[in-house]
């Protein structure tokens, strides 16, 4: 018989000494051999007392369930993070507007189908309103009624800012549009400024074939600043 009081506990029993340590050593061992053999296999423990044969398998949720079909994820590809360098963006928008300007400086070119002389210059007096025309009673009789104000420009044709090149082009595509659209009448304003365009736009429009004449605006439509150009066209017709 064997007394447990050295260790605190009050118990009898037949077995002796050397067989109660047998016994605890077995018993565990056999738990670290369970507990491992449990991990390693996949098996998940229920409680202390469970073995081996009462451990059941995990189970993945696509098993648990079938019916459920996983969603499809698009793949997008990130947006560039490359940085571009100032300059670089700088010198395309030059380019960019460059190649515009040339583009619409070929357009007008080709819908003007006409193009002034610098080399032309004729002699208006400085003392009188500006007045020319063709020198028929016609035309005379037309022009003096556009200095009344009984023409209404269609078209408005305004040169401030602009270069002598570029008004020239930009006068050229206007007359030829209005005798193209049977405009009638048409206004440029070259402003006052340094009087280069206020000289020039006149010898300009000279030079174009199917005007009858022009005149200073009245004032309504700019006055000094601005010329009426009168175009042969047939609308002339119900003015006469």
């Amino acid at each position: 018989m064997f007394n447990f009081t050295d260790a605190g506990i009050f118990m009898k029993t037949n077995l002796t000494k050397g067989n109660i340590k047998a016994f605890l050593a077995k018993n565990a061992a056999s738990s670290a051999t369970a507990g491992k053999t449990g991990i390693n296999k996949g098996f998940a423990h229920r409680g202390t007392n469970d073995t081996p044969d009462t451990l059941e398998p995990q189970v993945s949720f696509a098993e648990l369930h079938p019916d459920i079909t996983p969603i499809r994820q698009d793949k997008i590809a990130p947006l560039s993070t490359k940085k571009t360098e100032p300059h670089a963006v700088l010198s395309k928008y030059v380019k960019q507007r460059k190649q515009r300007s040339q583009l619409a400086s070929s357009t007008k070119q080709r819908n003007a189908e006409f193009t002034f002389s610098d080399g032309f210059e004729a002699h208006f007096p400085e003392d009188t309103a500006l007045t020319w025309h063709q020198g028929d009673k016609r035309s005379a009789a037309l022009l003096k009624r556009c200095r009344r104000g009984d023409f209404a420009p269609e078209y408005e044709l305004d040169c401030h800012g602009m270069t002598k090149a570029h008004a020239k082009e930009e006068l050229a595509a206007l007359l030829v549009q209005a005798y193209k659209q049977d405009i009638a009448c048409v206004s440029v304003m070259h402003g006052h400024g340094s009087g280069v365009l206020k000289r020039a736009i006149p010898n300009y429009i000279m030079q174009y074939p199917h005007i009858i004449g022009f005149c200073q605006a009245p004032k309504q439509w700019g006055g000094q600043a601005g010329i009426l150009v009168l175009l042969n066209v047939p609308q002339l017709s119900q003015y006469e």
